[in-house]
């Protein structure tokens, strides 16, 4: 509704408010999942990326490297959902996290997989700051809470679903792809 030529926001939400919650929280989902999957990733790796067992060192690489992208990429998150946009930096995050897993996929060597998991850390850097605003922007002061809530708990939910995924592909030949 529009009052004096200002739009009112209304103090419950509406289901539209909702679903775009769940779906912003998609990015949450994939934030969680990507930084949880790694450790039930590394257990089995193997020999995958190269000619012998992982070192602590290059596994150590794999992990910092999303952390490394994450703070990078998240310093310029908000300038950059300010120049264009929140649902489009969203929407690119969204994107990032794709093109950092299909890297990872298909990877042969360490440096190729500490790449992506790189890029995945881009797009944890992006959702990390901009979802939560998003949604804060997007909700009625009284639901705000609520509505990240449900951020936190699709990160929390994706780190489960990362957990499971490890667990049931354990004995699975390169079952960490």
């Amino acid at each position: 509704a529009v009052v004096g030529g200002q739009p009112q926001v209304s103090e419950s939400p509406t289901l539209w408010m909702w679903v775009l919650t769940f779906v912003s929280g998609i990015s949450g989902l994939l934030f969680g999942y990507d930084t949880g999957v790694i450790s039930g990733a590394l257990v089995v790796i193997a020999g995958d990326l190269g000619p012998a067992e992982l070192s602590s060192q290059q596994k150590e690489f794999i992990t910092a490297a999303t952390s490394l992208g994450a703070l990078i990429f998240s310093a310029f998150s908000g300038a950059l959902a300010d120049r264009i946009g929140r649902k489009w930096v969203i929407a690119i995050a969204d994107v990032v996290f794709i093109t950092g897993a299909v890297i990872q996929a298909v990877s042969k060597s360490v440096w190729v997989m500490v790449a992506g998991r790189f890029i995945i850390g881009w797009g944890v850097g992006l959702a990390s700051l901009i979802v939560p605003l998003y949604l804060a922007e997007l909700s009625p002061a009284h639901y705000r809470g609520r509505t990240i809530l449900v951020n936190v708990l699709f990160i929390t939910f994706g780190q489960v679903i990362a957990y499971g995924i490890g667990a049931g592909l354990t004995r699975v030949d390169a079952g960490w792809r």
